[in-house]
């Protein structure tokens, strides 16, 4: 599975390229992420809780910068292992561009997963990893932005944030659809 994209951030490429390698920055940015550490120049370790597809499992990862080629770009390496849940790897394409007052972010990954997550279908779980992806991306630019984080407060909160637009819209129909039955008794 492979997820490209790019993001325009208000800083210079050096700026960028700091808060991509500072630890307090990716703990922030990275789904559920309890712990990194970093082991060595390049090399951290992370503890994450993640919800794939309905299975909340914990994974420890390591994360290995490669041909990095400061302030410009790197080439990210990923494991990490869920247990009974399963295993991922993969790899990230980072590169910055000075342009338009600031620098242009462009990423490309690709992932696999194995074990029990990859037995739940293709379409999910690459619904779910680019969703990690996006996730992690969009984080990253509302914290270089001083955005506040999007916390959900209360249950209807949290299901809005995790449901798509078009969940909502099939939702309230079928809410609609409901009343207007309980109201009418038939069509």
């Amino acid at each position: 599975m492979d997820v490209q994209g790019k993001r325009h951030l208000p800083l210079s490429p050096d700026q960028t390229w700091e808060a991509l390698n500072s630890p307090a920055v990716l703990r922030a940015c990275i789904p559920g992420c309890e712990k990194l550490v970093q082991t060595g120049p390049g090399h951290f370790d992370v503890v994450q809780e993640l919800d794939i597809a309905g299975h909340r499992t914990r994974f420890s990862s390591t994360l290995v910068l490669e041909d990095v080629n400061p302030p410009h770009s790197y080439v990210l390496r990923f494991e990490g292992n869920g247990g009974h849940a399963g295993f991922g790897i993969g790899r990230a394409l980072i590169a910055l561009q000075p342009g338009g007052g600031g620098t242009q972010l462009q990423y490309q990954a690709s992932a696999e997963v194995g074990g029990a997550i990859a037995q739940m279908g293709q379409p999910l779980v690459d619904s779910a990893v680019r969703g990690l992806i996006e996730d992690f991306f969009g984080r990253f630019e509302r914290h270089v932005r001083g955005e506040p984080e999007l916390v959900p407060h209360g249950m209807v909160e949290r299901l809005w944030m995790m449901m798509p637009p078009w969940a909502w819209a099939l939702s309230t129909l079928v809410a609609v659809f409901i009343i207007y039955w309980g109201l009418h008794g038939t069509w």
